[in-house]
């Protein structure tokens, strides 16, 4: 492997430690109850995301670079078609093979389910991910790979196996949803050049899940 392409792998990871490792740390200080903690670290890992987005935009682009503009209109409807499509596909297969969560769902009221899971981890993580990691992998690694007749970026593939990793503790299942997600997500953000249809294929793919956990 090349030492540039090295140093870009390296150059996410750093970025992932930096937005996590404050609200984590953060949170083991304070030691909040668990429906504390997550819109803790939800808020933490958001606000220092969004500082490092304002201090690595660089003109003429700036923060558009990182996905905040809006979408040809039918990236919005494709991000809404394949949200529902995966989300039902993925956590139904994760239903066949359960895992443990990392945390105790019951004690989430159904409104803290829609504000933490459906709205502000999809917002959240998308900036952090396909909008912050992705945008500066792909200032550096424009390679792309061919696949099934159709192109993947090398930026969108490394982006979305740092996702599946970090979810690796809630089961291989969830794990591999995530890698999944993270590449449908990742190229949507690639071709639109917006976060929205990112947002919304997360959005989606959570509230599936949300639905099947309560069956």
């Amino acid at each position: 492997m090349k030492l540039a392409n090295i140093q870009t792998f390296g150059s996410g990871i750093g970025l992932f430690l930096a937005v996590y490792i404050p609200a984590f740390v953060t949170a083991g200080l304070v030691r909040p109850r668990v429906e504390v903690a997550i819109p803790l670290i939800i808020a933490i890992t958001f606000l220092i995301a969004f500082i490092l987005v304002l201090l690595l935009a660089r003109p003429p682009t700036g923060i558009t670079e990182f996905g905040f503009r809006i979408p040809n209109g039918r990236y919005l409807a494709m991000g809404t078609a394949v949200g529902l499509t995966l989300g039902v596909a993925v956590t139904f297969v994760c239903h066949l093979f359960p895992s443990k969560p990392p945390f105790d769902v019951s004690r989430f009221t159904p409104w803290m389910i829609g504000l933490y899971f459906i709205i502000g981890s999809p917002i959240q993580e998308e900036i952090i991910f396909r909008g912050l990691i992705q945008s500066m992998l792909e200032r550096r690694w424009m390679i792309t790979f061919s696949v099934f007749g159709g192109s993947l970026s090398g930026a969108v593939a490394f982006t979305a196996m740092l996702f599946g990793i970090i979810h690796l503790e809630a089961g291989v299942a969830v794990a591999t949803g995530a890698i999944i997600l993270g590449l449908v997500a990742g190229e949507l953000r690639r071709r639109s050049g917006s976060l929205l249809p990112a947002i919304i294929v997360h959005a989606l793919f959570n509230a599936a899940d949300a639905f099947w956990s309560k069956m």
